[in-house]
């Protein structure tokens, strides 16, 4: 009986874990040429990722930005989203090891 409380107030937690587990290899960077195309490249052209003054200077600030700009714009991405498109911009721009 005392498992049941414990189990609500580890739902929220367990619910937004996935959002900060390492983002997979299972990612799908066509996917994320798609989310990017539609909700980046109005803003972001090729020369931001070539630039000499990269802020994303690992995979996992790739994920970071993408993770944070998603907010700012509310698009509402969830994890996998997120995974695509870091992918994405690191199989086309930075190639950053895993």
């Amino acid at each position: 009986m005392r498992a049941i409380p414990m189990i609500k107030h580890l739902l929220p937690i367990l619910v937004a874990l996935p959002l900060y587990w390492p983002l997979s290899a299972q990612a799908n960077p066509e996917r994320g040429r798609l989310f990017y195309e539609n909700h980046c490249l109005a803003c972001h052209e090729s020369s931001i990722h070539i630039r000499e003054t990269q802020a994303a200077r690992s995979l996992e600030a790739v994920r970071a930005a993408v993770l944070r700009w998603q907010a700012v714009l509310t698009l509402g991405w969830g994890a996998e989203e997120v995974a695509d498109v870091a992918e994405y911009l690191n199989a086309t721009w930075y190639r950053y090891a895993e």
